[in-house]
């Protein structure tokens, strides 16, 4: 069937919506509940276009044969730019602490569209009643914050509740708590997450919600410890999804550069499946046997979507980083200017 965008003719498929053709032809629609093949729901109503004359989530309007749609104009701008700054009224000034700052799928909604005057956060001077003040005591009543598993931080305050991480799980971990305006996303009666820690949470999240857990501090330290002799040891898999979480954040290629500039002295990539285990094992022994290097000072990171190893940290393994914690190490590399990584203008 055919279907009018912009003006344009457009081939489309029988049961696709707008948004998936919009992708399929190149058409840009800002949204972010609507990830890949997951279930939709029009949660956050950022993918707005104008059908019919009215305003519809794009994610959701099934296509017809001789539909028009219109994906850009004044007033579905308008729309947009309100709806982001209610996903944004939880987050205004917190980026800069967030383990997510500068990967954040929100906050590059937010700068794009220039989410600048926040209508709806309140300000110190104009909370002036008992009332505006007992609600926020009961919004922050609900905020779940845990670090209680081995391998993912949750923070329910930046969560904006687009259901990616309900919908991806495959052990459904995750669900809605409360009812009405106290719904909040978390694990049931907000037990401490414990499941295979497989991490398409983690991969999905826009935000800083869900996170990789990791003491950043203490690897920063052995990373900079001129007396730790650190070793990364690189997944079958872990290059391109590396590059592509750094694709806005260096213009740097070289991802060999780019780990030695973080203070990685030795740089080992798998070349099997499941032979990282040997491989770690074989560098404290033996690699540090033949070079005379204490094992105690050899600090092997293991870097890898297997955030699950992390509850094996021991002997052998000290770290376990995936692709978005190495991002974030280049990314504080950029904005503090160390190394010979150079900032982007």
């Amino acid at each position: 069937m055919d279907i009018k965008i912009n003006n344009k003719i457009y081939e489309a498929k029988e049961n696709e919506t707008v948004l998936d053709v919009c992708r399929r032809e190149g058409i840009r629609i800002p949204t972010l509940c609507a990830f890949e093949d997951l279930l939709r729901g029009a949660v956050c109503r950022l993918c707005l276009v104008e059908i019919g004359g009215r305003l519809t989530t794009s994610c959701t309007a099934k296509v017809c044969e001789g539909l028009e749609v219109i994906t850009e104009s004044e007033d579905i701008n308008k729309a947009r730019r309100i709806n982001l700054e209610l996903l944004w009224a939880d987050h205004a000034g917190k980026c800069a602490t967030c383990k997510k700052n500068l990967m954040c799928e929100l906050q590059k909604l937010a700068l794009e569209y220039k989410i600048e005057n926040f209508h709806f956060i309140p300000r110190k001077g104009e909370i002036t009643g008992q009332e505006e003040l007992d609600l926020i005591r009961d919004n922050w009543s609900r905020v779940v914050v845990e670090n209680e598993n081995p391998c993912i931080s949750r923070n329910s305050e930046l969560c904006i509740e687009c259901r990616r991480c309900i919908n991806i799980c495959p052990e459904k971990k995750f669900g809605f708590n409360h009812r009405g305006s106290a719904v909040v996303v978390g694990t049931p009666y907000e037990k401490v997450l414990d499941c295979s820690f497989c991490g398409k949470c983690i991969e999905v999240c826009p935000t800083g919600a869900l996170t990789d857990k990791n003491d950043y501090v203490k690897i920063i330290d052995d990373l900079d410890n001129l007396e730790k002799f650190s070793v990364a040891v690189l997944d079958i898999d872990i290059k391109e999804k590396i590059k592509k979480q750094l694709t806005d954040i260096t213009p740097e290629k070289n991802l060999k550069k780019l780990l030695t500039e973080l203070g990685f002295e030795k740089i080992v990539e798998v070349e099997k499946e499941n032979l990282e285990d040997e491989i770690i094992r074989k560098i404290k022994i033996e690699y540090a046997k033949h070079e005379k290097i204490n094992p105690d000072n050899i600090v092997i990171f293991f870097i890898s979507s297997k955030i699950y190893k992390k509850k094996n940290l021991g002997k052998y393994l000290d770290y376990v980083l995936s692709e978005r914690e190495v991002a974030r190490l280049v990314r504080n590399k950029e904005k503090i200017g160390k190394g010979k990584i150079h900032p982007i203008k």
